[in-house]
């Protein structure tokens, strides 16, 4: 739920997802065509600890912080092993896949 928060914060409710079921966000990302395998800032990250591919497998969900030179990403992620609100770096061999926001900057200009 950490991820809804932040989006509704940013105002970005419509763009981001608002779920519990980190299996059904996903989904709602591909069916909106908003669904990925690049890392990129701002992205939502989605897990599966065991490293497998698939959508159904989602263990856990970030945003993502910063792409590393060795192949890890930062996040931002809630729930995490404190139940606090932490900077984690994780390895992309756990990422299933990205969910992309429409933010603010990229919605077109209705003035």
């Amino acid at each position: 739920m950490f991820v809804s928060w932040v989006g509704e914060q940013a105002g970005i409710r419509p763009t981001v997802g608002w779920d519990a079921y980190t299996v059904a966000w996903a989904r709602w990302f591909k069916a909106n065509k908003r669904w990925g395998q690049k890392p990129k800032p701002g992205a939502v990250v989605y897990y599966d600890w065991k490293g497998g591919k698939s959508i159904g497998g989602i263990d856990h969900m970030g945003i993502v912080k910063k792409v590393n030179r060795d192949g890890t990403i930062t996040t931002i992620e809630g729930n995490t092993g404190n139940g606090r609100v932490e900077r984690r770096v994780r390895p992309t061999s756990q990422v299933v896949g990205y969910g992309y926001p429409v933010y603010a900057d990229e919605l077109p200009n209705t003035a």
